[in-house]
């Protein structure tokens, strides 16, 4: 298809939903009607060649082709943006500014050593200040201006939060290295009969505990947590002292492997992927630090 033919403002929809990953939100996000929003869908996907979001369970997520167009889309429209306003380019070698984020220690196992590395390279004088989750409350700390970013699995964020995938992970199990469930092939039944540590961050999170219970709810199983816990630091250590077993993402566990006597398992149950995505408020949609570091996040997280 030749630009000339070309509806550039479709590329504004694809931004939106792939913020939003669902259509009705989008169409709020740009004050258009959700039929309006599935047709402009329905056009990108014959532009793109690419049906760009797909189902998983009650959810729409990106496909690859998708998620390899968002950097390039949003380039495009910000070029745009810059072309008519005639912005001054930002150049984060200057910025100078405390941004606060919420990231899970899940996530600041996998994200914060590559993402502290690319800001001392390119942005010396940007700070980053982390603190804990409040899931409760996140919308309302967000728009109040508590936080200004959050990196993190949420499977249901607030409508008035802006959204970006970032990466998929899944869940896998972990015991000591000699634990005797490696004897032999492990039933769900043995699963659910050894105790389990269970992770919970944040205050009434249920989000990493739901997607074990409720798969095994739906087969009429139920395991037995012995340990609970906020964080994920620690795991490992209680793991190789003990015949305890936890479900925890994939991308963790391997480096648990590295400081501890563990092994990595497949439970014996399907279990739903987690989708980890970038959160952050209109507030700070438009300012050229904030843009420029969601920026960075993701195109670490391409790679």
């Amino acid at each position: 298809m030749r630009l000339r033919n070309a509806d550039l403002n479709l590329l504004v929809a694809f931004d939106a939903l792939m913020r939003e990953c669902h259509v009705t939100r989008a169409a709020n996000l740009l004050d258009i009607s959700q039929s309006s929003m599935s047709l402009a869908l329905a056009k990108l996907r014959v532009l793109f060649h690419d049906p760009l979001l797909i189902k998983s369970g009650n959810a729409l997520i990106p496909t690859v082709r998708a998620r390899e167009l968002i950097l390039h889309v949003e380039q495009v429209l910000r070029s745009v943006d810059v072309l008519i306003h005639e912005q001054a380019p930002f150049d984060p070698a200057h910025a100078s500014q405390v941004i606060t984020m919420i990231v899970v220690d899940y996530i600041d196992f996998v994200v914060m050593p590559t993402l502290m590395a690319a800001l001392e390279r390119e942005a010396p004088d940007v700070s980053l200040r982390l603190i804990n989750p409040n899931p409760r409350r996140l919308g309302e700390i967000m728009s109040r201006g508590d936080i200004d970013l959050a990196l993190s699995y949420f499977p249901t964020p607030p409508e008035n939060i802006r959204t970006r995938p970032l990466f998929t992970d899944r869940l896998v199990g972990i015991a000591r290295t000699g634990h005797p469930m490696f004897e032999r092939p492990l039933s769900l039944e043995r699963f659910c009969e050894y105790g389990h540590v269970a992770i919970e961050p944040g205050e009434g999170a249920t989000m990493y505990n739901a997607l074990v219970d409720d798969a095994l709810h739906n087969v009429g199983m139920q395991r037995r947590v012995v340990l609970s816990k906020p964080t994920f630091l620690g795991v490992p250590f209680v793991i190789a002292q003990t015949d305890l077993i936890a479900t925890l993402p994939e991308r963790l566990v391997q480096r648990f492997t590295d400081i501890a006597p563990v092994r990595i398992f497949e439970p014996p149950l399907q279990l739903e992927r987690l989708n980890v995505v970038l959160m952050w408020h209109d507030r700070t949609h438009n300012n050229p630090l904030h843009r420029w570091v969601r920026d960075l996040v993701a195109k670490l997280f391409a790679r």
